[in-house]
């Protein structure tokens, strides 16, 4: 009966020791703890793609916790993961769902971030969605149209460039163009060669006109900040004399002087032509007279009163 008893006791410790140590590697392994040195941090997601509960939380790539629950939140998606206490989030601290494997699974990703400002984990930490695979793969599915399009284009231009090409008179003038660029470049080789030291005098010529005019310049500066000041004063006299000129205009316009009275007077004119008239008449008379016997004077004058 001992040896049965004790038989017993040594299967059941067996056995406990056995599920605790079984306890313990689920607890590693699946980041479960019984003791209170994790803490919730809430992370919004505009998308999680696929991650689950129980998936790996990283810290700058290390494994540190893991998905404790999601919550669907509208258009958004609310996560809450278990952190170890000793890990410090900054206030610019990042989260990003990455692709953990290529067997497509998830994991977060967090950044602690590098601010003097703790985070208040009270608060939501905002994340983004990492491309993956299947990412890459939906954008080029939203890109294929794009791509048939210029491939569409590309085969159409490759036919126009070949019906140009094709064209022989196309060619043949083009050829005739390179044929005539070739005959006026090798003319103008041709010119600059025969006439190269006239070129070099030139340009010496103009070399020396442009030292001797410097020279001039500068010994005659004195002369010519006079002319110039002359010709100011010059310029600004034209201009009073313009401005005096037009005021006068004005005045005459307006009938404010004698030359505007005189010009704009009907009564003025009108005496004027009749004027002109009488002496046009007076002066009819004595040619008539001098081509006939002189001028006749018909006149009384009294000396005397």
């Amino acid at each position: 009966m001992k040896e049965n008893r004790k038989t017993n006791v040594k299967v059941g410790l067996t056995t406990i020791l056995a599920f605790i140590i079984l306890i313990w590697i689920l607890g590693w392994a699946k980041r479960i703890t019984i003791a209170g040195d994790y803490y919730v941090v809430k992370m919004k997601f505009n998308s999680v793609s696929g991650l689950e509960i129980g998936d790996h939380i990283t810290i700058n790539g290390v494994k540190m916790g893991k998905v404790k629950n999601i919550i669907l939140d509208g258009n958004s998606v609310i996560v809450e993961g278990l952190i170890p206490r000793f890990v410090t989030l900054k206030k610019d601290a990042k989260a990003k769902v990455e692709m953990m494997d290529l067997m497509g699974g998830k994991k977060i990703e967090i950044k602690p971030g590098e601010s003097d400002e703790p985070f208040n984990i009270n608060n939501i930490l905002t994340g983004n969605l990492s491309t993956d695979i299947p990412g890459a793969l939906s954008m080029v599915g939203n890109v294929e149209q794009d791509l048939k399009l210029i491939i569409t284009d590309t085969r159409i231009l490759i036919e126009k460039l070949n019906n140009q090409l094709s064209d022989q008179e196309l060619i043949s003038s083009l050829k005739s163009s390179i044929k005539n660029l070739e005959t006026t470049s090798k003319y103008l080789n041709d010119f600059f060669k025969q006439n190269q030291n006239d070129l070099n005098s030139i340009v010496k010529n103009i070399f020396e006109l442009t030292d001797r005019a410097e020279n001039y310049i500068s010994k005659n500066a004195d002369t010519l900040t006079v002319f110039l000041n002359e010709s100011k004063n010059l310029i600004q006299n034209l201009n009073d004399i313009s401005t005096q000129i037009k005021f006068l205009i004005e005045q005459t316009t307006n009938q404010e002087n004698n030359i505007g009275r005189l010009l704009y007077d009907k009564e003025s004119i009108e005496k004027l032509k009749v004027s002109i008239e009488r002496i046009d008449v007076i002066t009819k008379i004595l040619t008539e007279q001098l081509g006939d016997k002189g001028i006749k004077v018909d006149a009384k004058i009294r000396l005397f009163k």
